[in-house]
This record gives structure tokens, C-alpha cells and sequence, in this order.
């Protein structure tokens, strides 16, 4: 997938996702992804991100509850 400060190819799987952030996709609001640990901290604070979860983390209810802007 293609993270999101430099745009580069990363593997799903090893990259962090930030939820509820004021950064949405074309389909709304998302998980996004970020290549580095630290990249995903500064986005967190500089983005308002509510959290930030691993691939392994991402449930179904997760997705669900982005499309109702709930990030609890």
C-alpha cells in the first residue's frame, strides 16, 4: 500500500494506521497507514488521530465504526 508522508510502496502488514484522524480518503474516513513508528506518532498529534493500531489490531467492527466517526 502507499504510505502516506512519503508516498512510498510499504507491506500492509508492517506498516501503523492511524483512525480518526481530520485526514480523510476519497471514500471518507480511513486507516492511514504510515511507513515508521515515529511517522505515525507525529501523525497522530499533528493530524488529531484518535489512535493507532497495527494490521494485526484492525477488527471488522474497527472499519465499521470509522464509516460512523466512532474511534473508541
Amino acid at each position: 500500500m502507499t504510505e502516506y508522508y512519503g508516498l512510498a510502496l510499504v507491506d500492509a502488514r508492517a506498516a501503523e494506521y492511524v483512525i480518526g484522524s481530520d485526514v480523510y480518503g476519497p471514500m471518507g474516513r480511513e486507516l492511514v497507514p504510515l511507513a515508521t513508528d515515529a511517522d505515525a506518532a507525529d501523525f497522530l498529534k499533528d493530524h488529531k488521530g484518535k489512535a493507532r493500531v497495527t494490521f494485526d489490531a484492525v477488527t471488522g467492527e474497527m472499519l465499521a465504526a470509522l464509516d460512523a466517526g466512532t474511534f473508541e
